[in-house]
């Protein structure tokens, strides 16, 4: 299922055959100054921080159901949960194309998870 052009998720097999969701993100460099303007590395990482920040104030009870595997340049997140997985990559879509959400996102974003 393609979330936007940007975001995707797909289905992905890990150990034991168990169905899993793959979103990634590698067109970063777009929105890279508006976490640069907050002091925050806009690379995967960033991301990843800024999602899990976002999962653990906005999808609490979705906390355990979501893995973070991002590297360098590349954002990742798996689930075996499709509704879990498509609401991040909604609150992420809508952060990507709307800068100032992201903005705030950012700057709300609790320290243990971003950086700043």
């Amino acid at each position: 299922m393609a979330v936007t052009s940007t975001f995707t998720t797909r289905p992905r097999w890990r150990q034991r055959f168990h169905p899993s969701h793959c979103l990634y993100l590698i067109e970063m460099d777009q929105v890279a100054d508006v976490f640069e303007e907050h002091d925050a590395e806009g690379n995967g990482h960033g991301w990843e921080g800024l999602a899990d920040s976002l999962v653990h104030s906005h999808m609490p009870d979705s906390v355990g159901k979501l893995h973070f595997g991002s590297e360098g340049d590349t954002f990742v997140v798996t689930s075996s949960d499709l509704e879990v997985h498509t609401e991040l990559a909604v609150l992420l879509h809508s952060a990507f194309h709307n800068r100032e959400l992201l903005s705030h996102y950012i700057q709300t974003a609790h320290p243990r998870f971003l950086d700043r």
